[in-house]
């Protein structure tokens, strides 16, 4: 016999997965304790997400977890580029060892220097299942309500709220909690998305895949010439190595056919050693599997990722292919955007309207990561070979030596490829603003990302540093005006005077001039900039 308790809490997050955790962080972060509720016993075990770009970075980075995630996924740092060919072991045979270690790829010869002015952060490698337990360890160590292994098995929306009924997996007891929102971060094939039958965009199901995770000793094969993916073409077998950290642990991704008849049940572990012995190229090499997952390689994004008091974020929201490493990136960029609007509706300083932003903000750029993802997998669900052709690791070239064409050519959309924002969030309030010179992609314009301006000489401290999740208010010039007119706001925003020595680089990355102030939201994006001849609008920003 069951047993009920019920409860209220601000939040209630359902998914426990990197969007999850990440939507509990930004609502600690913003003063707001939420209960999170995951089905599963733990954090992933499989190491599906593989990275993440350099705009999530900087988020890690301003909760205080990215070195920890970077730390996690070290062993995966030196795993990029693209291979193809028969076997791994034929494509390894082919390729000289790196006798220096250092590694290139083609986006990162060009433009790199200019690219690396826009952020003090840069992307990192870290795999779903090392860096779920680094976000779950910090949400519990600062408060959050994390239930694993209890599983939300009914809800329903209310005028002030949400109902839902969560079961503990263990005893089977029920609690009836009560949220003022729910955030669904669970899944691609999220149940709340489903019972509330919103309407999805995109192809849908592009192929069928085996994720085969293995353990097999290839450390001493691989030193030197550490790869992110190789392509196997060997008859009779579709799929691709991808590596987990560049010595025991591996994933092959298994192209089969259910809409033939085949069923992930008729691939036996004997059939499957079969098959990795034969892409690998190495049949006496000790392989040891150990997790099988079929999945869905499928491009799927809703229309709307609000209904009522109910958000979808990541994967629930938009499903993707893994080419272009977005996916979990942009549930962690969704959780944020959303985490600092419940916040600042709950604390009473914003209408609930502001929530009504979301989607429009968001489900583009969900929107443009999935069917970008779509155009790079051909007809099996494999990247395109010209897409293969733009990843593939190159020797750096010696003293002396001109570096190949091939390899000077940039990537399409890198800035959006690494994660440098240069999308616009439609803003409410106009402001006069200088226009944007072509050879900027941050210029301090509403709806774009603050710029990066290193303030101290060690170059630790990023203007990106001084937001803490807060509104802030960037100052050339006198803050004391500033001040005044914030304290006669109702909402609190800190007001940050450019440093004296700072100023003349502040005027080159914003066309600001002196006495003018960018009004910077919690998540980093400009909301409004002008002078203090002006009020600030921050009743029209937030409603």
């Amino acid at each position: 016999m069951t047993t009920q308790h019920q409860w209220h809490v601000p939040v209630l997050i359902a998914g426990g997965g990197i969007t999850g955790l990440s939507a509990a962080l930004f609502l600690l972060q913003q003063g707001i304790r939420p209960l999170l509720v995951e089905r599963h016993r733990g954090t992933s075990i499989h190491p599906r997400a593989r990275g993440f770009d350099i705009r999530t970075m900087e988020l890690f980075r301003e909760l205080g977890v990215g070195e920890a995630v970077r730390e996690a996924g070290k062993a995966l740092g030196p795993a990029w580029g693209v291979l193809r060919g028969d076997t791994l072991a034929e494509v390894l045979a082919d390729i000289k060892p790196r006798e220096d270690g250092r590694i290139t790829y083609p986006s990162q010869l060009k433009g790199l220097e200019s690219l690396a002015a826009l952020t003090p952060e840069s992307g990192a490698r870290c795999t779903q299942d090392l860096a779920e337990p680094v976000l779950r360890a910090t949400a519990e160590e600062r408060g959050a309500h994390l239930l694993f292994y209890t599983e939300m098995i009914s809800f329903s929306q209310e005028e002030n709220g949400v109902k839902a009924v969560l079961r503990d997996r263990e005893t089977g007891a029920t609690t009836t909690v009560t949220a003022d929102y729910l955030v669904a971060a669970d899944g691609a094939n999220s149940p709340v998305r489903q019972q509330l039958q919103l309407p999805v965009t995109g192809p849908g199901v592009l192929a069928d895949f085996l994720n085969i995770y293995f353990e097999a000793d290839m450390a001493e094969l691989v030193l030197n010439r550490e790869f992110s993916l190789c392509i196997i073409d060997t008859p009779g077998i579709t799929g691709f190595v991808t590596a987990i950290n560049n010595s025991d642990r591996w994933v092959y991704q298994l192209r089969y056919y259910p809409d033939k008849g085949e069923r992930a049940e008729d691939y036996t572990e004997e059939r499957l050693l079969a098959i990795l012995h034969a892409a690998l190229g190495m049949p006496a090499l000790p392989v040891r599997i150990l997790s099988v997952l079929p999945w869905e390689m499928t491009v799927r994004v809703t229309d709307t990722m609000q209904s009522g008091r109910i958000f979808l974020a990541g994967d629930a929201a938009h499903i993707m292919t893994p080419y272009g490493g977005k996916g979990a990136n942009t549930g962690v960029q969704d959780a944020q955007n959303l985490a600092w609007k419940i916040a600042a509706v709950l604390k009473g300083h914003a209408s609930p309207s502001l929530l009504d932003s979301y989607t429009p903000e968001r489900q583009p750029v969900g929107l443009a990561n999935a069917m970008r993802s779509a155009t790079l997998a051909d007809e099996n669900g494999i990247l395109k070979d010209q897409e293969i052709m733009q990843r593939q690791v190159i020797a750096p070239p010696k003293a002396g030596e001109q570096a190949p064409l091939k390899a000077m050519e940039l990537t399409q959309n890198v800035r959006t490829l690494i994660g440098i924002p240069d999308y616009h969030y439609p803003v409410k309030v106009a402001s006069n603003c200088p226009p944007r010179p072509a050879d900027k992609v941050l210029y301090g314009l509403p709806g774009t990302r603050v710029p990066h301006l290193w303030l101290d000489e060690d170059r630790r401290l990023s203007s990106l540093d001084l937001l803490k999740g807060r509104f802030t208010l960037f100052v050339h010039g006198d803050p004391a005006p500033w001040q005044a007119v914030v304290n006669e706001g109702s909402v609190f925003v800190q007001v940050c005077p450019l440093p004296e020595d700072r100023l003349a680089q502040w005027e080159e990355v914003t066309g600001a001039v002196h006495g003018e102030a960018l009004l910077v939201r919690p998540d980093g994006f400009v909301a409004w900039r002008g002078t203090c001849t002006t009020p600030l609008p921050l009743k029209e920003l937030l409603s």
